[in-house]
């Protein structure tokens, strides 16, 4: 007899991947310049977005590897600028990649943590000028299903 769980997810339709993930910014320039140095984000201004008097509140970027893009949106009243927001983890391949990012985001001045040990591998905090945190985390070896929950000290 399925589970509860299996019955709702045998009934549920699928999502095939992230079409984009949108960030509340505070300057579409400052936010763009940033992503582009510190992510290696490339604005395609062909998608940008306008309101009916031709005013720019949105801009498309793309990273490599990432299977959507990125919306910046500028914030107004109804979009307004978050707070303690962490909205997204990017994964990485491996311990090597994630030095790699260390690395980089030291040569561009992007403010970050150290690598941190989480439960299922380690990780990079990376605040944006709007101060949201993003994480860049190592992939679990064998994926999430391998990984036996085991409540461990790690950092916050």
């Amino acid at each position: 007899m399925p589970t509860i769980e299996e019955q709702a997810r045998s009934k549920a339709p699928s999502v095939t991947g992230i079409h984009h993930v949108t960030f509340v910014v505070g300057d579409l320039a400052e936010g763009t310049a940033w992503f582009e140095a510190a992510f290696g984000a490339v604005h395609r201004s062909r998608f940008d977005h306008h309101d009916s008097d031709g005013t720019l509140f949105g801009v498309i970027l793309e990273l490599e590897g990432f299977p959507g893009v990125i919306e910046l949106r500028v914030a107004t009243d109804d979009y307004p600028l978050p707070v303690a927001y962490d909205p997204v983890t990017f994964e990485v391949r491996d311990d090597g990649e994630l030095e790699r990012w260390l690395e980089h985001l030291e040569a561009v001045g992007a403010h970050h943590s150290p690598i941190k040990q989480r439960r299922t591998g380690r990780s990079i905090e990376v605040i944006t000028p709007d101060g949201v945190l993003l994480r860049l985390f190592t992939a679990p070896v064998g994926g999430f299903g391998a990984v036996p929950f085991q409540e461990l000290h790690v950092e916050n």
